[in-house]
């Protein structure tokens, strides 16, 4: 599978996650292609794909901090990552 077509199954499962909406998160390709994870206008992170995998980047990192081949687990780590905001 091509990586437009990982990283499109991703926002899309990341828009009809309820809970994600309804904690006022929103999910949209970003310029460089990955997913752009915000709340109220601020970056909370990124999912980017390489190699087979869905990578997250938190916002206030530079690198990586975990990844993943799954789409569910992509959804739940957005889901525990921004659970703190």
């Amino acid at each position: 599978m091509s990586v437009k077509a990982r990283t499109w199954l991703l926002l899309e499962a990341l828009k009809n996650e309820e809970d994600f909406r309804n904690r006022g998160f929103t999910a949209d390709f970003g310029a460089s292609g990955g997913v752009v994870i915000e709340r109220s206008g601020h970056f909370r992170g990124i999912w980017t794909s390489r190699a087979g995998q869905f990578v997250w980047t938190a916002a206030g990192y530079n690198e990586p901090n975990f990844q993943t081949s799954s789409v569910p687990d992509a959804l739940k780590h957005t889901l525990d990552a921004v659970s703190k905001f």
